[in-house]
């Protein structure tokens, strides 16, 4: 079983891996949106949608599937692994052939049909991403936490690195599509570790592989819905207004992404967990994972809501070009998302790692039904603004929903999270509004927002002496994760 300080050191390891990679991205963001202006940026963050949402079906499903797996029974980890490595290598050779096969179709209804060509050199990625995030999975679910993030950190330097030069080459958004394919060859490289000899049939294999593509399915169809529901209103942006707007829009969905980025780490360590919990009907342990992972949602969600509602304008001015100030309001917006949006997904985890399948699809795919339908009307009136609100109203209420479905588990502990988060998140914004900085002050001002959004939660006894036990364990290293 996993004590509890591996978990939370393999959480604080993967928001660290998280971290470093959304502070590679935003200088990289800074240096695109430079060297691209909005109309390229616009182009090469609209593609990437395209690409992430096939690329969203390697993330999970067999990866979640084998983690499950290894979780629950790591003496049979040789068939599995060569389970998961047969399983992932069909999907990823026939998600690329599907994605180059309609990558015209795809540029059509997106009413920017130069961006077929484009669209087939995202593809590449694929292949290789797919075996990268396997490998990550496998070592998640045997708990190298270590090795995991340290990988991480590997990838999303090799993409800053060759994408800002691959650009400043002359290649433009083609030469950022192919860093892409780069880091993604580079991090596998770094995160695969040689298999250990092991007497393994290759009916074995296959029979494992086609047990996890059936287990996988209600994952793919949950990554399917999901990924519509996270890209659709930049869709339809596009669509309706061009790449120069898509490009202002995009500005506004990656720093309301920033808690997307640290949740990533969360998620990753709290799935295997909860399986392995769950197998040993540890129902205690599985409530404080759940608790502890919906708090964090939202004590990190709500202070972002309140920085930049207080200095969303320079931040796009810092983070890009004063060009995309513009795009302040629509910000605001999204990262009201951002807090259903996380909350909902930690939620998804729980759900899928405890079996709750119906209950996880069943949030995702009507939300997303209705926000496609409300875009396709909001949107052609009101812009990049309607799309965001239609995103937010939908993130909110699925987050809501997700908590009420798991209500046995988490308790009445994250309402007074939410009030005494939202309390002291608004003292930080007001001081925020109050100091306005501009430029490269943003960086100190939100590190003293941050210690005084801190002094304020322990202030308000939010973060109690079980909160205090597993930081101080993480920080005294108790316990190996590598």
């Amino acid at each position: 079983m996993p004590n509890r300080t591996s978990v939370a050191r393999g959480t604080l390891l993967g928001i660290t891996a998280q971290a470093w990679q959304m502070a590679t991205a935003f200088i990289l963001y800074h240096y695109l949106s430079k060297q691209l202006g909005p109309h390229g940026f616009g182009t090469w963050r609209v593609t990437l949608s395209v690409l992430n949402y096939f690329e969203v079906l390697v993330y999970t499903g067999v990866v979640q599937v084998a983690s499950k797996h290894l979780a629950e029974d790591p003496s049979r980890r040789p068939v599995i692994e060569r389970g998961a490595w047969l399983a992932q290598g069909v999907l990823a050779a026939t998600l690329f052939a599907l994605l180059e096969l309609f990558a015209g179709v795809i540029a059509g209804a997106l009413n920017t049909p130069n961006l077929e060509p484009l669209i087939r050199i995202a593809a590449l990625d694929l292949p290789f991403v797919a075996i990268m995030m396997l490998a990550s999975n496998l070592r998640l679910g045997q708990h190298h936490f270590t090795r995991q993030a340290a990988s991480m950190m590997v990838y999303s330097t090799t993409k800053f690195l060759a994408i800002c030069f691959l650009v400043w080459r002359g290649l433009s958004v083609p030469g950022a599509l192919m860093g892409n394919v780069v880091a993604s060859i580079v991090g596998f490289g770094v995160m695969f570790m040689p298999w250990k000899k092991a007497a393994v049939k290759v009916s074995d294999a296959a029979a494992e592989a086609k047990g996890m593509g059936i287990k996988g399915v209600p994952f793919f169809v949950q990554s399917l819905m999901s990924g519509v529901n996270t890209e659709s209103p930049l869709w339809f942006v596009q669509a309706f207004t061009g790449s120069a707007t898509a490009g202002l829009y995009s500005s506004a969905t990656v720093l309301a992404e920033i808690p997307d980025f640290l949740f990533a780490g969360l998620n990753r360590v709290l799935f295997p967990s909860i399986a392995r919990a769950g197998a040993e009907n540890d129902e205690p342990l599985v409530a404080r994972y759940v608790t502890q992972g919906v708090r964090l949602a939202l004590l990190v969600t709500v202070l972002g809501v309140a920085v930049i509602a207080a200095t969303g304008r320079q931040a796009l001015t810092f983070v890009y070009t004063p060009a995309f100030a513009a795009a302040a309001p629509t910000l605001t917006i999204l990262m009201f998302a951002a807090v259903g949006h996380n909350i909902r997904s930690t939620c998804s985890e729980v759900m899928m790692a405890r079996g709750q399948r119906k209950e996880a699809l069943g949030i995702v795919g009507v939300l997303t039904v209705i926000q496609v339908v409300a875009l396709a009307i909001v949107t052609p009136i009101y812009g990049r603004v309607g799309a965001a609100c239609v995103a937010a109203a939908g993130a909110l209420v699925g987050g809501g929903v997700s908590v009420w479905i798991l209500r046995s588990l988490v308790g009445r502990r994250v309402l007074w999270t939410l009030a005494r988060a939202s309390v002291s998140a608004a003292a930080v914004g007001i001081a925020l509004r109050f100091v306005r900085p501009a430029g490269l002050w943003l960086i100190p001002a939100y590190t003293a927002g941050a210690a005084l959004y801190a002094l304020l939660l322990f202030a308000t006894r939010e973060i109690d002496d079980d909160d205090k036990t597993s930081i101080s364990n993480v920080l005294r290293r108790k316990a190996a994760t590598s």
